[in-house]
């Protein structure tokens, strides 16, 4: 192969990666969900596959709910809400896109987020509120894999349960407007559920706005005894 055809090659595939860099969307900025979410359904309109015990458990949920009484619910007392629930708020986020790393910092008791790029999972994670995360670029498409949840928290306001054995799928993809993005989380936990299922949702960009000092105050010092 001649020198200028090898030239040309590098050329070619230069251009081919340089595009390809171009194409990657931006996420960066702040978005909410401005058509927020309290009953998780299924991308099709359908109600969870709930195993049988787990259906008792999110049945029991709703009932006592339905009372008055969220004591199942860590996030009255300014526990994290999980995910996808907090994804699923009326609460503005900001996205923080670098190479290596992406951040979701929610505005909601100032929340932080760090997904690694182009990692693999852990075989072992600690159990978190909000998992461990890694991300990779599918097309124009940001997928985002967790796993390593505690049980503690809920996949809706509902009261949707999950145990330690759930991994989330999301992906991410930028509207051409620019001005929308929208997501598909797709749920796999063979503890809860008799099957893998996805459900939707779609974000607004609010150009300008910065995320507020927001702090959970429900936990308030006990007074010491005389």
């Amino acid at each position: 192969m001649s020198g200028a055809v090898r030239a040309l090659i590098a050329a070619a595939l230069a251009c081919a990666m340089g595009s390809a860099a171009a194409a990657t969307p931006d996420l960066t900025g702040v978005w909410i969900n401005d058509k927020p979410v309290d009953m998780l359904k299924a991308a099709d309109g359908g109600a969870p596959p709930l195993k049988p015990e787990a259906k008792a458990i999110y049945d029991q949920h709703r009932a006592t709910a339905a009372r008055g009484d969220r004591s199942f619910d860590g996030v009255p007392r300014c526990l994290p809400p999980g995910l996808p629930r907090l994804m699923l708020m009326k609460q503005p986020f900001e996205i923080l896109q670098r190479e290596k790393t992406v951040y979701f910092v929610y505005q909601i008791n100032r929340l932080p987020r760090r997904i690694y790029m182009n990692e693999s999972l852990p075989q072992d994670p600690d159990p978190l509120y909000l998992g461990y995360s890694v991300a990779h670029w599918d097309g124009n498409a940001l997928v985002i894999d967790t796993v390593g949840f505690n049980d503690s928290t809920l996949l809706d306001n509902a009261g949707l349960p999950h145990s330690d054995a759930l991994h989330l799928t999301e992906r991410y993809e930028l509207a051409p407007d620019g001005a929308h993005l929208r997501a598909h989380f797709t749920i796999d936990d063979p503890m809860t559920f008799t099957k893998t299922w996805t459900a939707r949702a779609e974000f607004v960009r609010k150009p300008g706005y910065e995320l507020r000092e927001d702090v959970c105050a429900a936990r308030l010092a006990t007074p010491a005894k005389p």
